[in-house]
């Protein structure tokens, strides 16, 4: 179980410092498009199938994707929030409630898979729609990576990782599955940019978050229908290859951007 936790927090930790070079270094949409990559939600529902076994784990990712309504109230309560107030810590308290009120309903609900999508596809077309920017904030001046920045983030990001994972570990595989959904990727990453950029980069990437949540979707889709008949090595890697498709279809778009952005540079 040790080894097992190290990895789930280093894998998340490379995800947070990766996606924060997408933001500082190439695109603030891009980064917030691959923050909703079922980076979390894979490592987390993993983490289940190995400890608790393959049902277990297909249970939870059918509350994972009635989970998906937190994460995006989550966004959208830090996204306005932020628009409010100029505190972090205020703005981020306001955000975990947003989070643990809709995912406190859902856990007492009894869905079914085809219920639990349906709850998924309307809250993220729905948050599409609430969070659409129009115009994306690029970060100007990244800063430097010191050391010190770089540790900050990291452990940062593995005590949020700790608490999440001692919280489902003492519960079912309702509040494990719905704590899988929670965006650990995400909430640091916006935490970090929103105090070394301000409000507006953090903005971006909430922005574009939810486009990203279309490949969490297919991922725990797949899961909870390829845990039991095939196993958890074989589901993730399936559902990860499900996943990526549907999130390259959705890059498309602001990778072209970038690239056509790095052109006229060029010239």
């Amino acid at each position: 179980m040790t080894a097992l936790l190290l990895y789930k927090i280093c894998i998340t930790m490379l995800a947070v410092l990766g996606l924060s070079f997408v933001a500082e270094k190439v695109s603030v949409r891009l980064a917030g498009l691959l923050s909703g990559y079922p980076i979390g939600t894979a490592i987390i529902l993993h983490f289940y199938g190995l400890e608790y076994g393959a049902q277990f784990a297909a249970d939870a990712a059918v509350f994972n994707l009635c989970g998906l309504l937190a994460s995006q109230c989550f966004a959208y309560t830090y996204y306005r929030a932020s628009q409010k107030t100029a505190s972090l810590v205020v703005t981020s308290v306001l955000a975990l409630a947003g989070y643990l009120l809709p995912a406190f309903m859902v856990s007492q609900m009894n869905p079914t898979r085809l219920t639990a999508l349906i709850i998924a596809i309307i809250a993220t077309t729905l948050f599409c729609i609430l969070l659409r920017g129009k115009r994306g904030k690029q970060v100007t001046a990244s800063k430097g990576w010191s050391t010190r920045l770089v540790a900050g983030r990291l452990i940062f990001t593995a005590t949020l990782v700790l608490a999440v994972t001692a919280f489902a570990d003492i519960v079912g595989p309702v509040w494990a599955g719905l704590f899988s959904a929670f965006p650990v990727a995400l909430y640091p990453l916006v935490l970090l940019l929103h105090r070394e950029y301000g409000p507006e980069t953090a903005r971006t990437i909430l922005e574009n978050f939810p486009y990203g949540l279309w490949s969490v979707i297919a991922y725990a889709l797949t899961v909870s229908l390829i845990y039991p008949v095939y196993g958890v090595v074989l589901g993730t890697l399936l559902g990860f290859a499900v996943a990526t498709a549907v999130l390259a279809i959705m890059g498309i778009k602001p990778l072209f951007a970038y690239w056509k952005s790095s052109r006229q540079n060029a010239t």
